[in-house]
C-alpha cells in the first residue's frame, strides 16, 4: 500500500526510514537531511505488513507549477530490489501529472540512475557531488 501525505501528518513514520538509510548507512550529516522543503513537499509512504518501508517526495514550484522535484527516495535495506522504490517513484509521478507537472527533475545517486532511466528519466550534465555522494541530475518531460 502507498499512501501520500503531508510532514506534519506523517512525520514520525517517514523520519525513522530517511534516518536510517541517509544518515546511518549513507552517512550524511543530519544537519543535512532535515529541511524546509519537508514542511512543502507531498510525501508518498509505501508499507509492507502494515509496516513504513519506504518513501519519496515531490515539491511542486510554487513559482513555475509545470516543474516539480522528485527526491529524498529512501527504501529501508532488507526491502530493497523488490520494486518498492519503482512504486514510490510512480506514484509521485502520477500525483505530479493529476496537479499539472510536465517536467520532474531529481538528483539521483549514481547507484539509482537505471531505475530512474528505466521510467524514461534523461541524464543531464556532468555527475557532481552532493553530500559526499555522485549524483546525476535526471529530468523526466512529459
Amino acid at each position: 500500500m502507498i499512501i501520500t501525505t503531508n510532514w506534519a501528518e506523517s512525520q514520525d513514520l517517514i523520519k525513522p526510514i530517511r534516518y536510517q538509510v541517509f544518515i546511518v548507512e549513507q552517512q550524511i550529516p543530519e544537519e543535512e537531511e532535515w529541511d524546509d522543503d519537508d514542511f512543502v513537499a507531498i510525501h508518498a509512504l509505501i508499507f509492507s505488513n502494515n509496516q513504513p518501508i519506504g518513501t519519496g517526495r515531490l515539491i511542486i514550484n510554487d513559482a513555475d507549477p509545470a516543474n516539480a522535484k522528485i527526491g529524498r527516495m529512501a527504501v529501508l535495506e532488507n526491502h530493497r530490489s523488490k520494486g518498492y522504490g519503482r512504486a514510490i517513484l510512480k506514484k509521485l509521478i502520477d500525483l505530479g501529472k493529476e496537479k499539472g507537472v510536465q517536467v520532474f527533475t531529481l538528483h539521483a545517486q549514481v547507484s539509482a540512475i537505471s531505475l530512474y532511466a528505466s521510467e524514461g528519466f534523461i541524464s543531464e550534465g556532468p555527475i557532481f557531488d552532493e553530500v559526499n555522494i555522485p549524483h546525476q541530475k535526471m529530468i523526466l518531460r512529459i
